[in-house]
């Protein structure tokens, strides 16, 4: 059955925009097909707007702005997920519904996967010792679309921030030295239901 192809499937970040912009011009154009997407695709207005603007910004190679950037591209990705999760119920397989979303339809498959399984041997590294930076890798997990890594200070009672990657690893960068923090990770796949990981504990030094 067809489902929506993401942009993980695309590649780079020209292409990721060109992407999301199809994706909301297209929707908009097809608004009566998505009725209940209505306030989603003004989050992806103005996730993709954030993300247009971070891009020219960190041309300049800014390294503030290139961390900016990043993180305006992890809004939109966790955008265009959501949607296409609401897309592949609408579409119900058909690809002509996917492509008026602005999606492009998968190849059909047999079988859905299920629930995404707990992950294992997630590592805290050091990246680059100084740079306040660890690196976080976990064992893949074929069917996942995303892995999302998740990192809070211990103690500090606050919500755990969220990256998403579409690679079994990811940086996390501007973090406090010398502090304690702790990390977790999901698959997020056809079920976007999370299944944590282990929550590991490293020192940024």
């Amino acid at each position: 059955m067809a489902k929506p192809t993401l942009f993980s499937k695309i590649g780079t970040e020209a292409k990721l925009l060109t992407y999301a912009e199809n994706i909301l011009k297209k929707s908009q154009e097809n608004a009566v097909l998505f009725p209940q997407a209505a306030s989603t695709i003004v989050e992806l207005e103005a996730a993709l707007k954030a993300y247009r603007n971070g891009l020219a910004e960190a041309a300049y190679r800014d390294m503030r702005q290139i961390v900016i950037k990043n993180q305006y591209a992890a809004t939109l990705k966790q955008v265009l997920y959501r949607y296409a999760l609401y897309v592949e119920v609408v579409a119900n397989g058909d690809p002509n519904i996917i492509l008026a979303a602005g999606y492009m339809p998968s190849k059909s498959s047999a079988g859905s996967v299920g629930s995404s399984p707990k992950p294992h041997d997630l590592r805290v590294e050091i990246y680059q010792g100084g740079n306040n930076a660890v690196q976080l890798r976990v064992e893949s997990w074929r069917p996942a679309r995303y892995c999302q890594f998740e990192y809070r200070k211990v103690g500090s009672g606050i919500e755990w921030t969220k990256v998403l990657s579409t690679k079994s690893k990811t940086v996390i960068q501007d973090l406090e030295h010398l502090q304690e923090y702790e990390f977790r990770v999901t698959y997020l796949g056809a079920d976007p239901t999370p299944n944590y990981s282990d929550t590991v504990r490293g020192y940024v030094v």
